[in-house]
């Protein structure tokens, strides 16, 4: 499922929200982490396979989880011949847990970390 970019500087997920589960389960696991610590700059599910050492079937499997969070946007990498990719770069530079009456809640901080831009200044991408 691709979540759509974010339009604030910070998300906050509840109790009862899909995504709050789905965050907690990303950072729970080794696989998932690895991905966030390479997502500083768009890459695309074989990349992260490459980078972080782990099967392509199980990079998508935790791209595809991470989608679901608030941590990883994805967007396209747009090649000459036709031939698009998605990619995806993290989306996140905080995240605070806090503990109220209402149960858990998680808000991400993006601290100005502007998807488009790491992907207009990675290797070989132009905006001309």
């Amino acid at each position: 499922m691709k979540r759509p970019p974010r339009t604030t500087d910070a998300t906050t997920t509840t109790e009862g929200d899909a995504a709050l589960d789905a965050t907690f389960e990303a950072l729970a696991d080794a696989d998932c982490r690895a991905i966030l610590a390479a997502a500083a700059t768009p890459k695309t599910t074989s990349e992260f396979a490459d980078d972080c050492d782990i099967a392509l079937s199980t990079a998508y499997r935790k791209v595809e989880l991470l989608s679901e969070t608030p941590l990883l946007a994805e967007g396209v990498r747009f090649d000459p011949d036709g031939d698009h990719a998605a990619e995806y770069v993290r989306d996140a530079a905080e995240a605070a847990i806090e503990f109220g009456d209402d149960g858990v809640s998680l808000a991400v901080d993006d601290e100005g970390a502007d998807p488009l831009a790491a992907a207009l200044n990675a290797p070989g991408v132009s905006a001309d």
